[in-house]
């Protein structure tokens, strides 16, 4: 089992519905771990004068597969990645994205960090899509809380070693 499995991943959603019963939005909360491909980037030349603020990421959320297949099935989409090893379960990657100066928060987010991430599903229709895939759901985040920051482990000054014939 590794080191990652000890921690409780988590992922929950409700539907927000108008007065007649529609779906207006769906709000999601999700708590995992950021891995290295999943590293927030920031971009600020995005808007419509070039002066808004993004940060683009992904979380990893173990184990939760069956809630956030739910979603995807209600909103007819689907996530980044799922995989599935028998041994250490399943592995969902979920994009995300805040503006602002939540960008500028989420940007301090690093490999490895444990977080709590909140806000409106959103579903990415690509205008130039051919193939048959479905679009993809992303996180909106409204809320962020960092739960712990991986710590650096002490190499042993032998570590490096290596033992004569």
């Amino acid at each position: 089992m590794t080191e990652q499995r000890r921690y409780k991943d988590y992922f929950s959603f409700e539907s927000i519905r108008d007065k007649d019963g529609e779906v207006v939005c769906y709000h999601i909360t999700m708590i995992g771990t950021i891995e290295e491909d999943g590293v927030p980037r920031i971009r600020s030349d995005i808007g419509t004068e070039n002066d808004k603020r993004y940060a683009f990421g992904k979380l990893t959320v173990r184990g939760c597969d069956r809630k956030i297949r739910v979603l995807l099935n209600e909103t007819n989409s689907r996530i980044y990645s799922h995989t599935y090893d028998p041994y250490e379960g399943t592995e969902d990657t979920i994009s995300f994205a805040a503006r602002d100066w939540r960008a500028d928060e989420v940007y301090q987010f690093n490999e490895g960090d444990r977080v709590l991430l909140e806000g409106r599903a959103y579903i990415r229709y690509k205008e130039d899509q051919t193939d048959e895939r479905l679009p993809e759901l992303s996180l909106t985040v409204t809320g962020h809380f960092l739960l712990g920051r991986r710590r650096s482990r002490i190499r042993s000054m032998n570590a490096g070693l290596v033992p004569q014939e």
